[in-house]
């Protein structure tokens, strides 16, 4: 390993802001039947459905299952995109004690292992980070585990950190002794791509010198699915249809991740292996709506709009866009609408860019949904591929215009770079049912 990157200590002042862009160089994972970034791509490749009925080790879905919606008390939806071991943790390695660790919620412990592994690959020895200015900005929602724990008197002591999301984003920071900003975000499903934001603003305008972002995501209890299900959000068949016509509900999935993140002209002079390259981030609100989970065709016009025009961005460039694409039938249109007018009124050519949702192959994240989405791009930018998005029988009628320049990737096939440009890029979305948008445009890296 080589030493962490050669940036001045955190209480050496700021001078100057700095537009720069913003390069990925480090990157760790754990998704549904992948436990690690390797086999993740391996499923997504393949065209891998990850979805599967909830296991026993989580709750008797037996007991909540009943698959007429509108039953009190009861889920229509017993499908999951679920992590294996969630509950596995070596404390002693993060100086921790066992008595302690098993108070500390698993989203804790889940992000704590994967930010330590992105440093890794990052080619850095998270030990010789000390005192670093390195921003820890965690995507996390809910805090189920606290209530499973509310019954046991033997964690008293431990509850008050344990389940706190501002610690989880603290707990790195506090092994490695980092000096950057931990912030925990919850934004509901944008939680991790705002997070990914507000680190690409922090280091170009020099307050952190290295980035850590990530998102977190458990299901830990059914009263979760009763609720989501009484809204009418889940999916009966069990699957996220994406951009299907038939499209009727999301299914909940887990997934932790993490990256690290550097200016570009760093990331260069210290020889990191750079992943891709952040050409631009943006964040906005829907605001006043039909109600305040609905999402706002305008405003995600406005955010895509802003975001190629403040960064100059060439829509026509863009061969490939991760969508928030839950498989609901209110957001699916709206964000089909969104989009296909923005790149239709730039020139873009019909058909010209596929669109995708990991969402179909491992459920939707919540909190963790756009860094899952930023690993599935990534990994497509590092192979030149572009993916099968699962589960399109018959495409949402607003793909069928002649003009439409949007089409589904459904099958494994060769990546292109697009008009004129030679290097491929890609787009992220993620759209909270807070009303919080998010949306990334990245591009791969090649050495000069």
């Amino acid at each position: 390993m080589q030493p962490a990157p050669g940036n001045a200590p955190y209480d050496v002042p700021v001078t100057a802001v700095r537009e720069d862009r913003v390069a990925v160089v480090g990157m760790s994972g754990r998704y549904p039947d992948a436990e690690n970034l390797r086999q993740y791509w391996a499923n997504l490749r393949d065209g891998r459905d990850s979805v599967r009925e909830v296991p026993a080790d989580r709750w008797d879905m037996s007991r909540y299952y009943d698959p007429r919606p509108g039953r009190k008390g009861k889920t229509y939806c017993n499908a999951m995109g679920y992590l294996q071991d969630a509950d596995c943790f070596d404390p002693l390695f993060f100086n921790i004690s066992p008595a302690e660790a098993e108070g500390i919620d698993p989203q804790h412990r889940l992000f704590l292992q994967e930010a330590y592994r992105a440093f890794e690959d990052a080619g850095y020895d998270p030990a010789s980070m000390s005192r670093m200015k390195c921003g820890v900005y965690l995507g996390i929602s809910g805090n189920e585990y606290s209530f499973l724990l509310s019954g046991n008197d033997d964690q008293e002591d431990t509850v008050a950190t344990s389940s706190s999301n501002a610690i989880a984003a603290a707990r790195i920071a506090y092994f490695l002794n980092l000096k950057g900003p931990a912030i925990a975000l919850d934004t509901a499903c944008s939680s991790s791509l705002v997070a990914f934001h507000l680190a690409q603003q922090a280091l170009a305008s020099g307050e952190i010198d290295i980035a850590l972002v990530g998102g977190v995501s458990l299901y830990l209890l059914p009263g979760t699915y009763v609720r989501m299900s009484g809204a009418r959000m889940l999916s009966a068949r069990g699957q996220c249809r994406s951009f299907d016509q038939g499209a009727d509900g999301f299914v909940p999935g887990e997934g932790v991740g993490a990256v690290v993140l550097k200016r570009l002209s760093d990331a260069e002079a210290d020889h990191d292996h750079i992943h891709g390259v952040v050409l631009a981030s943006g964040t906005n609100q829907d605001g006043k709506t039909n109600g305040i989970t609905a999402p706002s065709a305008n405003s995600q016009m406005d955010l895509f709009r802003s975001v190629y025009d403040r960064y100059g961005i060439d829509a026509a460039s863009i061969g490939y866009v991760e969508t928030h694409g839950t498989g609901t039938t209110l957001g699916d249109a709206i964000e089909l609408d969104a989009l296909s007018t923005v790149y239709r009124e730039r020139g873009v050519a019909p058909g010209a860019c596929a669109i995708g949702s990991v969402k179909s192959n491992i459920g939707h994240t919540s909190a963790a949904a756009g860094i899952a989405g930023m690993h599935k791009v990534l990994l497509g930018l590092r192979h030149g591929l572009l993916v099968p998005s699962l589960h399109v029988e018959t495409p949402n009628e607003l793909l069928d215009s002649d003009d439409c320049p949007l089409t589904v990737s459904r099958d494994l096939r060769f990546w292109e770079a697009r008009n004129g440009h030679e290097l491929r890029r890609a787009a992220v979305s993620s759209f909270g049912f807070s009303g919080t948008n998010a949306h990334v445009v990245l591009e791969e890296y090649r050495h000069a």
